[in-house]
C-alpha cells in the first residue's frame, strides 16, 4: 500500500472562520495572499501577523548581505 501514501496534510483557519486540511505547498501562497488567520504546526497553532512565521521577517532586513554568492 504504499503507492498510494498520502502527504501530510495542514489544518488551517481561513480569515472567514472556515477550518480545512491543505498541501503544505500551498501554505506559503495562502499566508502571503492574506486568506489564512491561523495554521497548525506540531507545536499549537500560529497566528498570522501575531506569532513569528518563516520568511515573514526577511522581507524587512535592511542589514549588510552575509550569504555568500
Amino acid at each position: 500500500m504504499g503507492y498510494f501514501k498520502q502527504k501530510p496534510k495542514v489544518n488551517v483557519v481561513y480569515r472567514n472562520g472556515v477550518k480545512d486540511h491543505i498541501s503544505p505547498a500551498l501554505l506559503a501562497t495562502l499566508i502571503s495572499s492574506k486568506q489564512i488567520d491561523k495554521f497548525e504546526r506540531t507545536s499549537g497553532w500560529v497566528q498570522i501577523g501575531v506569532d513569528p512565521v518563516r520568511g515573514a521577517a526577511s522581507a524587512g532586513y535592511s542589514g549588510p548581505e552575509r550569504r555568500a554568492s
